[in-house]
């Protein structure tokens, strides 16, 4: 599946509805916690830009949110 920029808020709406909840806000990046495949994660959502560059969504899901691609896409 070939990525292109995405919405950085559209991201945060996805990992919500994978059960992924807000802790804060800190200054450009929102921090969120849940359970992702059965292990505890936190996670640091870029949202400086309205669109999320593809190099950034592929490093959060597959260094921190250890995701794939499909899977995160479900929720998008």
């Amino acid at each position: 599946m070939k990525l292109r920029n995405i919405n950085s808020e559209k991201v945060v709406k996805a990992f919500k509805k994978m059960g992924m909840k807000v802790l804060h806000h800190h200054g450009t990046h929102v921090i969120m916690k849940g359970i992702l495949n059965g292990k505890q994660k936190t996670i640091s959502v870029t949202i400086h830009h309205k669109e999320m560059a593809v190099g950034t969504l592929t490093d959060l899901l597959n260094n921190q949110a250890e995701i794939s691609r499909e899977e995160f896409f479900k929720f998008y």
